[in-house]
């Protein structure tokens, strides 16, 4: 296990005593009412888990000093960050000029991405399909945990905006708990895979 992931536990760690109350309800708390408090709490834990993880990745890989010509192209554009939205509609000539200087200035200096993690406040399957886009995870690996995943997001944005629609049991609490926890785990094992392989590197293939 490379050392950046034991980081990415212990950061995370925390979060299995949380989960293990979610679970259980030792207070008798009434059970709807339990299940709604609930899924907000899984869902942060959720989207936490992911935010901490990559800002974790990001920070090693900027420590690293790579050069921006030796490392993937996914990886220089994430560098360029908001850069690009320079170039959406029209452009003067000064826009463009200054995105290319940024642009040249990025390709001779060392890699650096900025910590900003946008989950767009809604991590379900469109959103991590694109994460793992961005650093070569294979999402693929998500398949069984995606659909419940997506329902405890939806449930989620219904409870915030105050829709009562929902009768949820603690079954329900221990499937969308357990979905996370899965994919918390399999996200963890796609960034050790990462930089096991150092899949940052241009040369890296697979």
């Amino acid at each position: 296990m490379h050392r950046v992931t034991e980081e990415i536990l212990a950061a995370n760690e925390w979060r299995d005593s949380e989960f293990a109350k979610l679970r259980t309800n030792q207070h008798g708390v009434d059970e709807r009412l339990w299940c709604r408090l609930c899924i907000p709490m899984i869902y942060a834990h959720w989207e936490g888990f992911v935010v901490t993880s990559l800002r974790i990745l990001i920070e090693h890989l900027n420590k690293m000093d790579l050069a921006t010509s030796a490392v993937q192209t996914r990886l220089v554009v994430i560098g360029l960050g908001d850069t690009f939205r320079t170039l959406s509609g029209k452009q003067s000539f000064d826009q463009r000029s200054a995105f290319i200087e940024k642009f040249r200035a990025l390709l001779n200096s060392s890699l650096r991405i900025a910590k900003k993690i946008d989950t767009k406040s809604n991590l379900k399957s469109d959103v991590l399909l694109e994460i793992c886009g961005m650093y070569g995870f294979k999402f693929d690996r998500f398949a069984d945990v995606t659909g419940d995943i997506d329902r405890l997001v939806n449930i989620r944005n219904s409870i915030a905006h105050g829709e009562n629609s929902f009768v949820l049991s603690q079954e329900n609490v221990e499937t969308y708990a357990s979905a996370v926890v899965t994919a918390m785990d399999i996200f963890r094992e796609e960034i050790d895979d990462f930089l096991d392989r150092e899949a940052y590197l241009a040369r890296c293939t697979a």
